[in-house]
């Protein structure tokens, strides 16, 4: 019997396929879900990257998405949202043994089995690592909407041109975390960081400092 299962999420479809699994588990069993969102701050993140200012944005994106997740939860089934930081891998592997978490459900995608960040290296790892049992979900392989640098810029320089930003200049190579392209743009008096969803190509303005 499953009382408590743990969904980690970036927001992928892939992750979507685990979080519909899990709610169907938790209404035969009466379970409670708990969303976990991971910002990846870990050595391999860029420095001008790791600030608190970006750290912060991809928090509230973390905090949009698991909110938004446990919104679709099916009437009668408890939800927690979670956000944290670290390593992936090993904040889901704490977080399951802190919660007494039965169930880990966490996707893979269908074609290309094994891919990046929750879809890939780290669910790999849970699944040799958890002291639980673990759910691996398939869904169906699709392009997503954002698939290079060069695209996430254009649908940045959209949104910032919709919400009156056109004279800005893309400073840094936009760099991928957890389902997102972030795009980093100087205007007149301010910086911006663009979250650009990969799937769907929606754009989020986070304003990181003025000056």
């Amino acid at each position: 019997m499953y009382r408590t299962i743990l969904v980690p999420t970036d927001g992928s479809e892939a992750a979507e396929s685990a979080v519909s699994q899990a709610y169907e588990i938790a209404e035969r069993f009466g379970a409670t879900v708990h969303v976990l969102f991971v910002v990846d701050v870990d050595v391999n993140t860029p420095l001008s990257l790791s600030t608190e200012p970006v750290v912060e944005s991809v928090r509230e994106s973390g905090e949009e998405l698991t909110s938004e997740i446990a919104e679709e939860a099916p009437e009668g089934v408890e939800t927690v949202t979670v956000v944290e930081e670290g390593d992936p891998h090993e904040r889901i592997l704490e977080y399951a043994g802190a919660h007494d978490v039965d169930l880990i459900a966490m996707g893979t995608h269908g074609r290309r089995g094994l891919d990046r960040y929750l879809i890939g290296s780290v669910t790999e790892r849970v699944v040799r690592s958890a002291d639980c049992s673990v759910l691996v979900t398939r869904a169906t392989e699709a392009a997503p909407a954002i698939q290079s640098a060069d695209a996430a810029i254009d649908a940045a320089r959209d949104a910032l041109a919709e919400a009156d930003h056109e004279d800005v200049t893309i400073v840094e190579e936009p760099y991928e975390q957890a389902g997102y392209w972030i795009v980093r743009a100087e205007g007149d008096d301010r910086t911006f960081n663009v979250h650009v969803d990969r799937p769907s190509g929606d754009a989020r303005i986070a304003t990181i400092d003025r000056r």
